[in-house]
């Protein structure tokens, strides 16, 4: 438990685009839409940590064979988020703010971010292989109870990490849509940046993969950031 509290913070508080999502659906949710990213989140890690105890192998190779596919389907679904976002920055400005936007609207929405934002980034994955797997390995000597112990000691700073975050974007919320939309604005250019990374990541693995091809020397490691938020 003690190595989990200390392991965690590397990846839950590092930010990254569920953290800065988190802020922005703060600010139609309250409090509550981080909860609702945080389980979200929970839904599609809680598997992968489980699965991890019996199948890291397996998981490595998948994540060798897809994480071209992975980095581009994730920055498809950030560039989305974020153009809603920047929509939802222009009508807060002229002075309304339709609640309808279908991308942050809901608690039910707020989920689904935190799945997708969860399953479908690589380096999530990566963390879990690399720096989050001494938890696992250590935890599984105690069974499946020693991993729910050590999962239980992990997740719950995600929920009080996303949950402060989401508060933070309805407190902000509070000075008015002019500064609203300030807010939402940056968070867009935040989670646009991130598709650029992961794109970028992307056509590094297919040049990476056509030099493999062609006999060049080269490795199939993906880069590995260490966060998971």
């Amino acid at each position: 438990m003690l190595k989990s509290l200390a392991v965690t913070p590397s990846g839950a508080l590092s930010p990254g685009p569920l953290s800065a999502g988190a802020i922005a659906i703060g600010g139609f949710t309250g409090f509550l839409g981080g909860l609702a990213v945080a389980f979200g989140h929970t839904l599609a890690e809680l598997p992968y940590v489980l699965f991890l105890v019996r199948f890291v192998g397996a998981a490595r190779r998948f994540l060798s064979r897809f994480a071209l596919a992975l980095n581009l389907v994730i920055a498809v679904f950030l560039l989305f988020f974020s153009l809603s976002l920047f929509i939802a920055a222009l009508e807060s400005w002229r002075g309304f703010l339709r609640m309808s936007i279908p991308s942050v609207a809901t608690l039910q929405v707020a989920t689904l971010y935190g799945v997708a934002l969860t399953i479908l980034n690589p380096y999530f994955l990566l963390w879990w292989l690399t720096v989050g797997y001494t938890l696992v390995e250590d935890a599984s000597k105690a069974g499946y109870k020693g991993v729910i112990v050590m999962y239980l000691s992990h997740v719950w700073m995600d929920y009080a990490w996303l949950g402060a975050l989401a508060w933070s974007g309805g407190v902000y919320r509070l000075l008015g849509l002019k500064a609203y939309s300030v807010l939402l604005t940056i968070i867009s250019l935040i989670l646009a940046y991130f598709a650029a990374r992961f794109l970028a990541d992307a056509l590094r693995l297919v040049k990476q993969n056509r030099m493999e091809a062609m006999g060049y020397p080269g490795t199939k490691a993906t880069k590995v950031l260490y966060t998971h938020s």
